[in-house]
């Protein structure tokens, strides 16, 4: 079973949890960077930071490949054709994305129907996880609630 990883252009550092999944065999865990011309388009980027997203992810796919790990690097009109291309290359059973903190862009992902497990690994990007903040944010919102109420009650 081979698995891949699609690394995607905020998610670059070596920690990031879709490369932690794969560390013992990187030599043999295929890595794919993708610069999509038509999502580009799509959405209203600056120019600039579209210059700087790029230029870090071609730095990033040669600190990855000097390391060792098997890197493509692919410039395409979307992204489901060079995936799908990568993907039979490689010979892939499961892709794995670290969990994108864009939820339109997880959609997007979900939306390509590859004919392959697609596994997206918990967004390791910030102190707390989703559900964590989700917890902490319930327990703060019934907090918030509460003296709400209380305060409705003492000011008539």
């Amino acid at each position: 079973m081979t698995i891949g990883v699609w690394v995607l252009g905020d998610q670059l550092w070596l920690q990031q949890s879709a490369l932690q999944s794969c560390l013992l065999p990187k030599q043999q865990t295929p890595v794919i960077f993708i610069e999509s011309l038509t999502h580009a388009q799509e959405l209203s980027y600056h120019l600039q930071k579209l210059v700087l997203v790029w230029s870090a992810m071609r730095h990033f796919a040669d600190e990855l490949f000097n390391e060792g790990w098997a890197v493509t690097y692919t410039q395409s009109q979307d992204f489901k054709t060079p995936l799908l291309e990568w993907i039979e290359q490689h010979q892939i059973n499961e892709l794995r994305v670290m969990t994108p903190t864009d939820r339109l862009f997880a959609a997007l992902i979900q939306k390509l129907k590859l004919p392959i497990q697609v596994t997206f690994t918990p967004n390791n990007r910030f102190i707390w996880s989703d559900q964590e903040f989700q917890q902490w944010a319930l327990k703060l919102s019934k907090h918030h609630l509460q003296k709400t109420k209380i305060a409705e009650i003492l000011v008539p």
